[in-house]
């Protein structure tokens, strides 16, 4: 068997950010089996019980705020026991004075204060850390996979009173101070005051010997500002430091080390000092924006994300939409799965041919990817894939934004780990939304009559997360959009449409509601434009109905959704237009052997906001257009 070096990427630029949200508080609660664990109004609760598995504990969850009138938490730490005279500048940080491992059996909590309790502590202090923190989440596992975006604190939550290994994860916004160590730990040992990349250099090659980089930051020290890889006898470069461990020394074949270089610390030599260090899988893994592949010596200079400009209609009054719908990228090659026998198909190069002839044709002023854009399975890097499908928009520097479906987040990366992925790519509008709403990704776009300051809010784009599965196990199918998400949607709507414009607006989710059913509501006979080819794959009909909320709302004229990849109709029920895409990539089920190719869908805004039109073309050879339509006009 072939053995592939994973690609290591080095990020060597300064990420400014655009409008992240911060998190400026935090709350632990506890609870036990007969109470439940209150909820704080206007907070996030992660839903993973920290002493998950551990006999005789309480339960104990971590709430979290976004307030954009205080100031953010910058930095994280637990402590284990009760001395915390240890800690740099105590008197900078802040001790919650909930235990984690909080006991129900008081006897038991005063046995084990001083070994087996456990702290957070954070701070608000840019002395200590800038960087304001964005997101936290808790993995299971000794050695979970998580995002190159996250920085784990190294303390299993359950240390030594049995339960799940679990950690807590954090990721920060800016640019992180320059690094100036390397180091490798062979099986999963832990190099103190040393951050590691989180990600195993031998996973999937051999089991129990895992292999990770670690790197320090000592502001004091000198930065790295090169690291090569020297195979076998090659030649080393001059005044490299040596990391004297072999990648490859429990597997046959090639020796493989590390050398960095250091340079002494001087304002110029700031903008070319490595601040983080990632592995990314797969044969032709997409390099992110602002980092460089090993393989060649770096020299790259400061960069930032370019900057997105707020979406408005052309000074002819239009605006275009192309929605990529079910694109099931891997971060391998990928498959072909329902193809003519006789069609060349190279798995995910043939769906990127398509996507990138599409934009070059159409010129989209925007591009929504509208869920399941990695696929479920046969992924082992949900970053890397993440970035194929986003790279051809992001390369022609046309803004994007992303609703989540349900098989984004079954592989290494939750949904609020690829949020974070995509929050730091060019051009992304991608945002979580509303952190006390349910599911990742509830958010508004808008676009603006011009790009003036005295634009005025001519058109509303509503992004909604429709779930994945029903969290009940006696439940089947699929989870539907809440009541909360519903709920917000109108009130939005209701202080739009107090605006001079009265905006229109359109609404974007992976999974199709209850309604694209073609049962009527009425007694008048549905109206319905393009083909249905397989059943509607929504959640159970239910008390809480979308399409009244849409209808309540008053500004949605269309919604648009995938999930069903040879559906591609519109419907119209009571006013509004409920439109599939169809499914665009060849990586998983279609009807392509069956006459039926991939496709995609096009929105076309007209006479600022007052009109919307939309066709599909099919990936074939010259892109055809097909099913034209107007489907509102004022």
């Amino acid at each position: 068997m072939e053995i592939q070096l994973p690609a290591l990427l080095l990020l060597i630029l300064s990420i400014v950010s655009t409008s992240y949200a911060y998190i400026t508080d935090i709350k632990i609660v506890s609870c036990d089996a007969n109470h439940a664990c209150a909820n704080y109004p206007g907070y996030y609760g992660i839903p993973t019980d920290l002493n998950q598995g551990v006999d005789g504990a309480s339960s104990v969850y971590l709430h979290y705020k976004e307030d954009a009138e205080q100031d953010p938490i910058t930095e994280l730490q637990i402590v284990q026991g009760n001395n915390d005279s240890h800690i740099p500048n105590l008197a900078k940080w802040n001790k919650i004075n909930i235990d984690l491992n909080l006991r129900l059996d008081k006897q038991q909590q005063q046995q084990q204060q001083d070994k087996q309790s456990l702290w957070l502590y954070y701070t608000k202090d840019k002395s200590v850390s800038k960087n304001p923190i964005t997101s936290i989440i808790i993995k299971q596992g000794t050695s979970p996979s998580v995002s190159a975006d996250y920085k784990r604190i190294p303390v299993d939550l359950n240390q030594d009173v049995g339960g799940f290994h679990l950690y807590m994860y954090y990721s920060q916004d800016g640019p992180k101070s320059k690094f100036n160590g390397i180091n490798i730990s062979v099986l999963n040992h832990e190099v103190n005051g040393w951050e590691r990349v989180e990600k195993d250099l031998n996973k999937g090659v051999v089991v129990g010997m895992s292999v990770y980089l670690f790197y320090k930051r000592e502001l004091a020290e000198d930065p790295v500002t090169d690291v090569v890889v020297i195979l076998n006898e090659q030649t080393p470069p001059q005044g490299y430091i040596k990391v004297d461990v072999n990648l490859n020394s429990i597997l046959r074949g090639d020796t493989i080390y590390l050398y960095y270089k250091t340079t002494p610390l001087n304002p110029d030599v700031q903008k070319d000092a490595i601040q983080e260090l990632a592995i990314e899988f797969g044969k032709h893994a997409v390099t992110p924006y602002g980092w460089s592949k090993i393989n060649v010596d770096l020299n790259s200079a400061k960069e930032e994300l370019p900057k997105t400009n707020p979406l408005s209609f052309s000074d002819n009054g239009e605006f275009k939409i192309l929605q990529l719908a079910d694109l099931h990228f891997t971060n391998e090659e990928g498959t072909c799965r329902d193809i003519p026998v006789d069609m060349e198909c190279n798995g995910d190069a043939t769906t990127i041919e398509y996507m990138e002839k599409l934009l070059d044709r159409e010129k989209p002023n925007l591009v929504v990817f509208s869920g399941d854009n990695i696929n479920g399975g046969g992924v082992s890097d949900a970053r890397a894939a993440t970035f194929k499908f986003a790279e051809p928009v992001a390369k022609r520097k046309i803004p994007w934004a992303v609703v989540f479906g349900n098989h984004d987040d079954e592989n290494d990366l939750t949904r609020e780990e690829l949020l974070e992925v995509m929050k730091r790519m060019p051009y992304s509008l991608t945002e979580r939304g509303p952190i006390d709403l349910p599911g990742i990704g509830n958010y508004i776009l808008k676009v603006f009559t011009n790009n003036t300051k005295a634009a005025a809010h001519g058109f509303t784009l509503y992004f909604l997360d429709s779930h994945s599965y029903p969290e009940k196990e006696d439940q089947d199918g699929y989870d539907f959009i809440k009541s909360e998400q519903l709920d917000w949607i109108i009130q939005s709507a209701s202080a739009f449409n107090k605006l001079p414009t009265n905006p229109n607006a359109a609404a974007f989710f992976h999974i199709p509601i209850w309604d694209y059913h073609e049962e009527s509501n009425t007694n008048k006979p549905v109206a319905k434009f393009g083909d249905a080819r397989e059943e509607v794959s929504s959640p159970k009909k239910n008390k809480i109905s979308a399409l009244e909320a849409f209808k309540t709302a008053g500004d949605i004229k269309v919604t648009a959704c995938g999930h069903d990849h040879v559906n591609d109709y519109c419907l119209e029920k009571e006013g509004i237009q409920l439109c599939y895409a169809g499914g665009a990539g060849v990586g998983s089920y279609g009807a392509e052997h069956l006459g039926w190719p991939r496709r995609a869908r096009i929105f076309l805004v007209s006479d600022f906001g007052s009109t919307i039109q939309t066709w599909k073309r099919t990936f074939t050879d010259d892109l055809p257009m097909i099913h034209f339509q107007t489907i509102y006009s004022s």
